[in-house]
């Protein structure tokens, strides 16, 4: 690129994918110090998430749970041969979901840094980044695109109290204001709550608020709008009384919790599993008749906003998880954790990608992210 100027240079790279400039660093030492710079890599980050360039850069992380004698049984023959390595029972896949017949990455961008063993459950992603965590206490954050991963500090046991159970929450997201990204470890029983955040500036793990009165129904928070958001059983403080779905969310720049407004035929029922979809928060609700309804939250924290999508008709499913929409504008969605499937708009109807899982002892972990050069090693 001889006579070209380095803001001319600057802007070229800006628009490749990070593939190519993982590549291109080993072009020469300007070019590595230039790719790796923070300014750089946020420049690329803020194209990547453009909505021009949005579904382009998404990829699905799916990581299938199992007995490690029988995780390649999981996986039916037709994407079994394209399967690059598992361990301790995961098998960690790439989807890409812009095109219109859906392949296993060959590829995969999690060889050679031993995320096979490193994680079973996933807790979320944010600009590229994944947050993994292997039983209760030890997370990892993990960027596939770059290959890169950091072991956080261990932030200790949890404990319950006297309770004969609890529930163990989680939720990572990014805080703007101040550059940083959190994760948000909650544990909450009857008798006792604990809640720790961690920041990758700092570092280091800080304890704050107690857990309101709520029972929640999912364990990962979903990020949307600056905050995460679990759905959730309100619960009277006198007498125990359960007052009704909620869905609460905990802002990452103020670390205070609020409710966000559901419609009032959700407020009642079986508690909704939340999503995101198009970047807005989303629900789905299963009914007494075996069906299960779609809501959009178009303007966020505004009730009347929320809006119905598709109604899926009376099945065995139990439960789905929305994750995003295809370039043809159907929905991608995780059945009953055995399945990854896309609703069709078309022909209204499930339709199962690749795999699937026939046995009931398995289920998918799945993160939905972009591809974008942000290291989590260079924030801290």
């Amino acid at each position: 690129m001889a006579g070209l100027t380095q803001d001319i240079i600057v802007e070229i790279l800006l628009r490749l994918p990070v593939k190519s400039l993982i590549r291109f660093r080993c072009v020469c030492k300007q070019w590595l110090s230039l790719i790796t710079d923070p300014k750089f890599t946020k420049l690329h980050l803020t194209r990547a998430i453009d909505k021009g360039n949005y579904l382009d850069n998404r990829r699905l992380l799916v990581s299938i749970y199992v007995n490690i004698d029988r995780a390649v049984d999981a996986v039916s023959p037709s994407v079994r041969g394209q399967i690059v390595g598992y361990c301790k029972g995961m098998v960690c896949m790439d989807f890409e979901l812009n095109t219109s017949i859906y392949t296993v990455v060959n590829d995969n961008a999690c060889v050679g840094i031993g995320f096979y063993s490193i994680g079973r459950q996933l807790v979320g992603s944010c600009n590229g980044i994944i947050c993994s965590v292997y039983g209760f206490n030890t997370f990892y954050l993990l960027n596939p695109s770059i290959r890169e991963h950091k072991t956080l500090p261990y932030p200790g046991e949890i404990h319950f109290g006297r309770a004969f159970y609890g529930y163990l929450l989680h939720g990572f997201g990014y805080d703007s204001s101040t550059d940083d990204y959190k994760l948000f470890r909650g544990s909450y029983s009857p008798v006792k709550s604990t809640i720790e955040i961690f920041s990758l500036k700092t570092n280091s793990w800080r304890r704050i608020q107690e857990f309101p009165t709520y029972h929640p129904s999912q364990h990962s928070g979903v990020f949307v709008n600056t905050a995460l958001h679990w759905a959730t059983d309100k619960v009277s403080d006198g007498d125990g009384m359960h007052l009704g779905n909620r869905v609460v969310s905990f802002d990452l720049k103020e670390e205070k919790f609020m409710e966000v407004p559901l419609p009032d035929e959700t407020c009642i029922g079986s508690c909704p599993t939340l999503g995101v979809l198009g970047g807005d928060l989303s629900m789905i609700q299963h009914h007494v008749d075996d069906s299960h309804q779609i809501w959009r939250m178009k303007e966020y924290g505004v009730k009347h906003s929320w809006t119905k999508l598709i109604r899926l008709p009376p099945s065995p499913i139990t439960k789905v998880v929305p994750f995003d929409y295809t370039k043809d504008g159907d929905i991608v969605v995780l059945v009953n954790k055995l399945e990854l499937a896309i609703y069709n708009s078309k022909t209204e109807a499930l339709e199962n990608i690749a795999l699937v899982v026939p046995q009931s002892d398995y289920w998918y972990r799945v993160a939905l992210y972009v591809e974008t050069l942000i290291s989590p090693n260079s924030h801290s």
